[in-house]
């Protein structure tokens, strides 16, 4: 297992867009748990798109060694912009594992497919991709009361049949991982809503570790964020075949009546 996740980040390296780092470090935690089970020894990888060095760090815990893009420019001198022309400076098959943060995927067709093709042309033969989307819940009471309105930087809905489907293409579907459930979501909202500009405030961190919590009491039921991953294959773009009742395969074989 990796070594355990600190509480706060050091100062220095806190960005003013972050609100809270709670939910942030959960994304981390959920990431490494993947990435315990890979043994990375001495393999190459690469981040894009996470908010703070800090975190690229943490990752580093886990072995092998890392490489790190930033979507954000001013964070650091390599940086990409993400879009439907995204292009990673690097070339093919030079990582065993891409990680992409919460936010990277926007959630408009084009722009993912190809930032998922890209990360699938600098992955190494058998290599990995991990991502971080928002979980498109069927029935989300905190999006309802919200009105499915984002937290800033989080990029668009993904369901589970969605990300499977975009990530079929190329990639052997591994499994996911959920977290952020009810009371977090509401706090994220809430300061996305009321401290459109706002770090992590004292006020802020004791709202999320309260709902932190309050979520322990329903961890059966799935979170508001999304950690998915596959294993590389040959890229084979297809249309989505589906059956007599509309519905697509991916929708049939995760959800079947």
């Amino acid at each position: 297992m990796p070594n355990s996740q600190p509480d706060t980040l050091p100062q220095d390296d806190a960005q003013p867009h972050a609100r809270g780092q709670l939910p942030l470090l959960l994304e981390l935690e959920a990431v490494q748990r993947i990435l315990s089970a890979f043994h990375l020894g001495n393999h190459a990888c690469l981040d894009i798109g996470f908010l703070s060095p800090a975190f690229s760090r943490q990752l580093q815990a886990c072995g092998g060694f890392w490489t790190s893009v930033t979507t954000h420019p001013g964070q650091s001198k390599d940086c990409v912009q993400l879009g439907a022309q995204v292009l990673l400076p690097f070339e093919d098959k030079q990582f065993d594992v891409v990680v992409l943060a919460s936010g990277c995927l926007s959630g408009e067709a084009g722009a993912d497919t190809a930032l998922v093709h890209e990360c699938h042309r600098v992955l190494k033969i058998s290599g990995y991709l991990i991502l971080t989307v928002a979980y498109d819940k069927p029935i989300g009471l905190a999006n309802l009361l919200n009105r499915r309105q984002l937290a800033p930087g989080s990029g668009g809905f993904y369901s589970e049949a969605a990300i499977f489907d975009l990530l079929k293409t190329g990639f052997d579907w591994l499994g996911l991982r959920t977290y952020c459930r009810f009371w977090m979501q509401l706090v994220r909202q809430w300061a996305a809503s009321h401290q459109p500009e706002a770090t992590a405030t004292p006020l802020l961190t004791v709202l999320y570790w309260i709902a932190r919590g309050c979520d322990s009491l329903i961890f059966f039921h799935r979170g508001y964020l999304m950690t998915a991953y596959g294993r590389r294959k040959g890229w084979r773009s297809r249309p989505t075949p589906r059956l007599t009742d509309g519905r697509n395969i991916s929708d049939a074989v995760l959800h079947p009546r």
